[in-house]
């Protein structure tokens, strides 16, 4: 089972710029108007949905600590994972933003597993 540990100080809250309400979980990044949208294929991400909402709506992002992560496939634990197309967690590759490591394995898409969220940066 996924856990979580959010420290307050590792949440943002901040306007939606699509309609976000079934994104639970999902990775997001931020816009140029500064509005929260899902994370593409190996972006940069901010963090992960916590609280969800429609759009020009907040919604609470988490941006570091363990998260529960939708995940768009499987991987294992321990590794580096980036967000896919749909923002859910894949298995970083070069060139990708990884957004954390994976605690616990996948092993199919639309799985929550718990994510150490951190300043990985760019695959090598």
């Amino acid at each position: 089972m996924a856990y979580e540990m959010v420290p307050e100080s590792f949440e943002v809250a901040q306007n939606a710029g699509a309609d976000l309400s079934a994104k639970l979980y999902h990775l997001v990044k931020v816009d140029t108007d500064e509005d929260i949208i899902l994370a593409g294929d190996g972006q940069a991400c901010l963090g992960v949905i916590r609280e969800a909402n429609v759009e020009n709506k907040p919604v609470t992002v988490q941006y570091g600590g363990i998260a529960k992560v939708i995940a768009g496939g499987s991987f294992n634990a321990g590794v580096l994972v980036a967000a896919d197309t749909n923002g859910q967690a894949v298995l970083a590759t070069t060139g990708e933003y990884a957004v954390g490591m994976a605690l616990q394995a996948a092993g199919a898409a639309n799985e929550i597993v718990s994510v150490r969220l951190g300043p990985y940066g760019r695959v090598a």
